[in-house]
């Protein structure tokens, strides 16, 4: 037979009866005679050449699962398999099934290799059993499922992401997750009953084994869509991440003892502190996203990935998963802060899905919140410092809209859950921290709306009066080039904080919160800044549109190339050139409105 392993002298009686015994069962399943093949191979007289020289039997069976073969040859190659497994020497068949998995890489091969592998397993599982074969075998059939392709780059919304359950990639890993599951089942329950205790390093099998199901949380789970609203129906994947949270959940009993597998460094502190305004108020030191370094590295004792420990608690608390399995006496605060660098490691990822499963449990954990209730002292936990910024570059860089809009929400909503103090310190370290304009407009509302609060209440805020408050008014009114700013890009920011001058000096006319000592300080320093700055804005705007009127200029603008992004655009015709400009001198004529009112409030009180 051309596929049986050829020897060019055949002296011993076994080999030569092992060979008889590959041609005739790989005879017998072409011929579909596949009763024949299980029969023949568990003949009396096979048993003691398959005990030792089987590892020449497994490839040429293996072999076949490459013909064109029904399901019940698929069967039929797996109980032969199977027997094999049960017969043979134990660590000589594992090396080879374990090589003939490396080598074949279908589905077919993947499925009918797993209860083989199986087999030899469990004739070693005991109360007393080392735990190196079960790691190396857990470790390479995972090895196997993490190499298998993702689908990636895909800018999907709502609904649009179901159609992700039909990719033929996502149907492959969803098969292959079932298959994976279904084998560890089996182990799962040994375990439980304390049929399989693995002894040596191995303190705890229930843990031990917990930490290989949590593998499979990382990749694939992490990248594939597993959503599903109440009353939808759920998708194979969705189940089978159900089955393995479950059995993860009852293997800890608590799933919160997983906690203590957090860990998280970063390289800088994100966001600004109070320290650093204190001592220049007029260098607003603005780091952006170009800023946010963290260390993707884990501590080499750490066997479970931080993206694994995410994507469960994501499965267990942003879909209530294993939920009988979820402690009700933990505090949600606490449980929100020991999560933060679980969900920074999901919005520090490129593709949507883990960023939508980050946004998915931030947004869980934070309505469980009060408001108001988060002390001042959560600035401190680990990754709070990049949670609001991550937050940003999602809203400004993502380009889906759905998680932009999220993004935003948990951006907002997490602003209201501090005390006095703690959104005092965040809206400080923003200010310090973040450079760009929309979102800086955004935080200088917040002030404003923490300012009026005060000024609503019968005794006043002291973390929104007094030098505290003209510290963030300062810090919120600065250009970042003084009069060379361009006005055109700053003009959210800009209007954000001419409106929370407006308010806060024709509100505050008792002067409780002592804003006027700032008046003549923003006269002279911004709001003459923001004067020259709009003259020579709008005046370069004025001579453009001028020149667009000319015949001249009409001419030169067809010469004109605009690039964006490294791409040229296509030539504005003059008109719609001067459309844009004429935009500009109206958003311009709208911000010195704006600043003529602030100056008029400021010199009333002055």
């Amino acid at each position: 037979m051309d596929c049986f392993v050829n020897t060019e002298t055949i002296s011993d009686p076994q080999e030569t009866l092992l060979e008889d015994l590959g041609s005739s069962i790989w005879k017998n399943v072409k011929d579909g005679n596949y009763e024949s093949a299980i029969n023949e191979i568990k003949e009396e007289k096979y048993k003691l050449c398959l005990l030792h020289n089987s590892l020449d039997l497994v490839p040429v069976i293996t072999k076949l699962l490459q013909e064109d073969l029904d399901p019940e040859g698929e069967i039929c190659i797996e109980e032969l398999l199977v027997y094999i497994a049960s017969v043979a020497n134990a660590k000589e068949a594992l090396l080879v099934f374990l090589e003939e998995l490396e080598i074949h890489t279908s589905e077919v091969q993947f499925r009918v290799m797993l209860q083989p592998i199986q087999t030899i397993l469990l004739r070693q599982a005991s109360k007393n059993t080392r735990p190196m074969t079960f790691s190396w075998v857990f470790n390479t059939l995972y090895s196997r499922i993490a190499v298998m392709n993702l689908p990636t780059g895909y800018n999907l919304e709502g609904k649009e992401k179901k159609l992700l359950d039909v990719h033929p990639e996502v149907q492959a890993v969803s098969n292959a997750v079932q298959w994976l599951k279904d084998f560890y089942l089996v182990f799962y329950n040994k375990v439980v009953n304390e049929e399989l205790v693995w002894t040596g390093k191995v303190t705890n099998s229930r843990e031990y084994l917990s930490s290989f199901l949590l593998q499979l949380f990382h990749k694939p789970f992490t990248y594939l869509d597993v959503y599903c609203n109440e009353g939808e129906v759920e998708s194979l994947l969705y189940r089978t991440c159900g089955d393995l949270v479950n059995m993860v959940a009852s293997l800890l009993c608590n799933v919160f003892k997983l906690f203590s597998n957090i860990t998280w460094s970063s390289s800088k502190t994100i966001l600004a502190n109070e320290r650093e305004s204190d001592k220049d108020l007029g260098i607003k030191q603005r780091n952006g996203d170009e800023s946010l370094e963290t260390e993707d590295e884990q501590d080499k004792k750490d066997e479970i990935s931080q993206l694994s420990i995410a994507s469960f608690f994501y499965c267990i608390l942003g879909q209530n998963m294993a939920s009988d399995y979820v402690p009700c006496v933990y505090s949600h605060q606490y449980v929100f802060l020991e999560c933060l660098p679980l969900i920074a490691n999901l919005l520090q990822e490129k593709e949507h899905i883990p960023i939508h499963k980050g946004l998915t449990l931030a947004k869980v954990l934070l309505n469980k919140l009060p408001q108001k209730t988060l002390p001042s002292e959560s600035h401190e936990a680990r990754a709070h410092s990049s949670f609001p910024q991550l937050l940003i570059r999602i809203m400004i860089f993502c380009n889906n809209r759905e998680l932009r809009t999220t993004a935003l929400e948990i951006f907002q909503s997490h602003f209201h859950k501090f005390d006095s103090i703690g959104r005092r310190k965040l809206i400080q370290a923003l200010l310090l921290s973040v450079k760009h304009a929309g979102v800086l407009g955004l935080v200088i509302q917040e002030l404003k709306e923490n300012i009026a609060f005060s000024l609503s209440q019968e005794t006043l805020d002291p973390n929104f009066t007094g030098k505290k408050l003209t510290n963030l008014v300062q810090i919120a009114c600065s250009l970042p080039d003084a009069e060379k700013t361009d006005m055109l890009e700053w003009s959210d920011c800009i209007m954000a904080a001419l409106n929370l001058l407006i308010f806060v000096f024709i509100r505050d006319v008792e002067n409780k919160t002592g804003i006027v000592e700032l008046a003549p300080v923003l006269k002279t320093g911004y709001l003459s800044q923001l004067q020259k700055g709009l003259d020579l804005s709008k005046g370069h705007y004025e001579l453009k549109l001028k020149d667009l009127s000319s015949h001249s200029s009409k001419q030169k603008c067809m010469d004109m190339n605009v690039c964006v992004g490294g791409t040229i655009l296509p030539n504005m015709l003059p008109d719609q050139e001067k459309n844009i400009v004429q935009t500009a001198i109206c958003s311009l004529d709208m911000m010195q409105c704006v600043l003529a009112r602030a100056i008029q409030a400021i010199e009333n009180r002055i």
